[in-house]
């Protein structure tokens, strides 16, 4: 068998490869994707005329018998007592996953990257979680996540947009 020549690229690769698993503890986390009989919701309450100014998301998960599993919420102004630029989490259903959102804020460049998060991980259902704040400049960009989490076994939804 041939050797592949060894490239600053593939050293690299590799020395990443090697640090992301001694961080993880030998043991990269099972992302997936949610089951397919689920189904995801979301609300956005506008804090200014247009999505050009702030607004809040909500994103809800269903399962496939159409029971609410938990949901994630950015609140980008303080509302009816919660705080601004605040994460919370809800987990509605004891199934044995916790409910995280996360949120890569200021995000723009198709690359996410997790800065906040929300998690019930760990919790008894039903549960939710305080809110967890971080000042972030008006109109920034934030890019939201919620995931069902077990272990190192996640499933996340796709991406959804708000505006701090």
């Amino acid at each position: 068998m041939k050797r592949k020549p060894t490239t600053p690229l593939r050293l690299l690769w590799a020395a990443l490869t090697a640090v992301t698993l001694v961080l993880l503890g030998g043991q990269a986390p099972a992302m997936a994707s949610l089951p397919s009989d689920y189904s995801i919701t979301t609300s956005v309450i506008l804090h200014g005329s247009s999505y050009s100014e702030s607004y809040s998301r909500t994103i809800v998960i269903r399962n496939g018998r159409g029971e609410k599993v938990g949901d994630g919420e950015f609140r980008a102004d303080p509302l009816n007592g919660s705080p601004g630029d605040a994460l919370g989490a809800c987990d509605d259903l004891a199934d044995g996953l916790g409910v995280e959102i996360r949120m890569d804020i200021g995000s723009s460049s198709g690359f996410y990257s997790t800065d906040r998060i929300a998690s019930t991980r760990g919790r008894n259902s039903p549960t939710c979680t305080g809110w967890v704040t971080g000042d972030i400049a008006e109109n920034t960009p934030v890019a939201l996540k919620v995931c069902l989490v077990s272990g190192s076994l996640e499933y996340c939804s796709g991406v959804y947009y708000a505006r701090a």
